[in-house]
């Protein structure tokens, strides 16, 4: 039950109400991304501004873009790793089981996932979260014979025809065993040497790589080798083991976005690695071809799924959308992998918060929030501003043009602007005068899940064929639609909460959680 991996904290009361003025205020962001991709095939979701907009509607998504965007499920992640351990943390001063708890809780919320992206909304995150809290609780609680032994079952288990579907949790069990050896690593010189050892070589060959024009090759091994290397350099850093969360997490979030940002900016700068290679040897052109292949294939895909989105949401039925999305879900299981990584590092950040006692002990952290703030939203916002000069949205046909590399530019600044927004709130919370009064959010966060399956259907109903067919009306009457049930919502809210103990989706979650039935009435 007790993580080996990180040291026991006390909490300073039952329940931290800034963690639900920052789930509400991150849901209001939430919201206003996700009505576009009820308006819009969810497949075109990181493809920018779509052509065609202008004045009001092209500022408005312009704002979305670059001030909202990326950085509110990033919120909504660091919160997640804050009610872990919050939860592993009760669970010891309790003296019961966490994991059989936990495993049942994250269980739930999949089942909660699964239902949404097929009867509601394909865009659901809800996958993503349980996802990636199992990568999570692997890395911090799980011993190390479990996750060899979880490795091998998932290598020789997707060998074996009909069960290649268990090939994809192979990353995140990968993941988390770099994670859970980091973190309890004992001879740091040790696993220092080891890893970097075996990341630098990796590393050499994915210039190799690059060298032979095979982009594909080149950001899978340098993902690799950069990791392993990565985690050798941080061994050698003798800082405090409770920064270890904050270390980790930080570096699999930047190396992630880093990378992506490499590959695209070669191919923008460079325009063809192929080109530059090709006169030095004759195979490095066919590799190329066989990856401006492998885009093109891509890019008709997306195309195809793209019509079939808009085609079954503005003239099909119903039980046609269900059918869609229910088709879809394979490939959005499979397409977990590399985003579980990616969320494994924004949760352990959000757990250090906690493990710190930033959120509890808030009062004496301001000169952190200061920072985070002051610091966080230009450097976040500014990365993204940088890559509108490239491009705004990604044209039609194969080649990007640099959108690529734009988007990359904006997804690596999430991160430090959604630190900067939790930091701007977290001061408002503890100012006096009005800005105090963004603690009116508190019962809106309080009963996020029930609000964030709220707004999937009453966009479904608004916009789909099956409700009232408002696909495809401007962004600026999207984002006020957006804001406007926000508002409606936060008045429900308040109602409910003075009412009843926990919101109706929160209340059939937390049941099956702990196998009781708890008191709904105030």
């Amino acid at each position: 039950m007790t993580s080996p991996s990180l040291p026991a904290f006390s909490p300073t009361s039952d329940r931290l109400d800034a963690l639900d003025v920052l789930r509400g205020f991150a849901l209001i962001g939430i919201c206003v991304a996700n009505v576009e991709f009820f308006n819009r095939p969810v497949v075109e979701s990181g493809q920018g501004i779509p052509a065609g907009l202008y004045g009001l509607d092209w500022l408005v998504a312009a704002l979305v873009a670059y001030l909202v965007s990326g950085k509110f499920w990033t919120i909504f992640s660091l919160l997640f790793g804050m009610g872990f351990a919050l939860m592993l943390e009760r669970a010891r001063v309790a003296g019961r089981p966490f994991v059989p708890t936990y495993g049942r809780r994250v269980g739930v919320l999949l089942l909660i996932g699964l239902l949404h992206h097929t009867l509601l909304w394909s865009g659901d995150i809800l996958i993503s979260y349980a996802v990636g809290a199992l990568a999570l609780m692997l890395a911090l609680l799980a011993p190390v014979r479990v996750l060899v032994t979880a490795f091998i079952a998932c290598a020789v288990l997707s060998q074996i025809p009909g069960l290649d579907f268990l090939g994809w949790p192979l990353a995140p069990v990968i993941l988390a065993s770099l994670v859970a050896l980091y973190l309890r690593a004992r001879q740091a010189w040790l696993f220092s040497l080891v890893m970097i050892g075996v990341g630098v070589p990796i590393l050499l060959a994915a210039l190799i790589a690059a060298w032979g024009g095979n982009s594909d090759d080149t950001l899978t091994l340098a993902t690799v080798g950069a990791t392993l290397t990565g985690l050798g350099l941080l061994a050698c850093w003798r800082g405090p083991d409770e920064r270890k969360p904050l270390r980790i997490g930080a570096q699999i979030v930047l190396l992630t976005y880093c990378l992506i940002a490499m590959e695209s900016g070669v191919r923008y700068f460079a325009t063809d690695v192929g080109q530059l290679t090709s006169a030095s040897s004759t195979s490095a052109h066919g590799e190329q071809v066989d990856a401006d292949a492998g885009r093109l294939l891509r890019y008709r895909e997306q195309v195809a799924r793209s019509a079939e989105e808009r085609a079954v949401l503005t003239d099909g039925s119903y039980v046609d959308a269900v059918t869609m999305r229910f088709s879809h879900l394979d490939e959005r299981l499979r397409d977990e992998v590399g985003f579980a990584i990616l969320l494994v590092g924004v949760f352990l950040i959000g757990v250090w918060f906690v493990r710190a006692g930033v959120i509890a002990r808030a009062a004496e952290h301001k000169r952190l929030f200061r920072c985070l703030a002051v610091v966080g939203i230009p450097l976040g916002v500014g990365l993204g501003l940088l890559g509108s000069l490239i491009a705004t949205g990604r044209p039609s046909g194969v080649d990007d043009q640099g959108y690529d590399f734009a988007y990359a530019l904006l997804s690596l600044g999430s991160l430090p602007a959604a630190l900067g927004y939790v930091g701007t709130v977290m001061l408002m919370l503890h100012s006096r005068g009005a800005l105090a009064r963004i603690r009116l959010l508190a019962p809106f966060g309080r009963m996020a899940l029930s609000n964030y399956l709220m707004q999937s259907l009453v966009f479904a109903l608004l916009f789909y064929a099956h409700g009232m067919g408002l696909w495809g009306i401007g962004r600026t009457a999207q984002v006020g639609i957006a804001l406007g049930l926000c508002g409606l919502q936060i008045g429900l809210s308040h109602w409910w909460m003075a009412r009843f103990w926990y919101g109706p989706v929160e209340w059939v979650w937390r049941a099956l959680t702990y196998l009781t039935w708890p008191t709904m009435r105030r």
